[in-house]
């Protein structure tokens, strides 16, 4: 039996298909046989993203367990100096967000909330600042608003607390 040109062509889209589902078969079968165990450990599974600060407030100083930043008229400055650019340092902080800890999930974290790192954020036309306690656990930070709000925020903590300049 010999095959036109158009059946040759039909012989290589049926093998292309055939190649395809032979490729996908074992991917297929492992995410519909696949039963999901539930898991042990707390986990972040809210994917509601809220900011540290309001969107309408802009820092003036910030005050970190180790070194204080302040705005002037000349711009950032910081003491003691720190290695990295304030203002960058400062747009990171001003712009930081993090996954909304719910009520439960806090409580399973509770037991590893142990040494709490302190920091004030003191706002243009605000008399008062905003509190925020910061708490380092293994893969995350956990930090309170002031607001009564737990953000997880997964950031190095050079992103959070800037080495400090050899200098001084």
């Amino acid at each position: 039996m010999r095959l036109t040109r158009r059946g040759w062509n039909n012989v290589i889209i049926i093998g292309v298909l055939a190649f395809i589902a032979v490729i996908q078969l074992p991917e297929l079968l492992r995410t519909r046989l696949a039963t999901t165990a539930p898991s042990t450990a707390p986990s972040i599974v809210s994917s509601t993203v809220i900011p540290l600060f309001a969107s309408n407030r802009i820092l003036q100083q910030l005050i970190l367990p180790q070194v204080t930043l302040q705005h002037s008229e000349a711009g950032w400055q910081s003491q003691p100096s720190i290695v990295v650019d304030i203002a960058t340092f400062i747009g990171h902080w001003q712009t930081l967000k993090g996954t909304k800890v719910t009520a439960k999930q806090l409580l399973a974290f509770k037991k590893q909330l142990l040494i709490p790192y302190t920091i004030e954020a003191w706002f243009v036309g605000y008399s008062q600042p905003q509190r925020i306690s910061a708490y380092q656990l293994a893969h995350f930070w956990l930090l309170n608003n002031g607001a009564g709000q737990w953000l997880a925020v997964t950031v190095d903590s050079d992103f959070l607390f800037p080495p400090l300049s050899s200098k001084r």
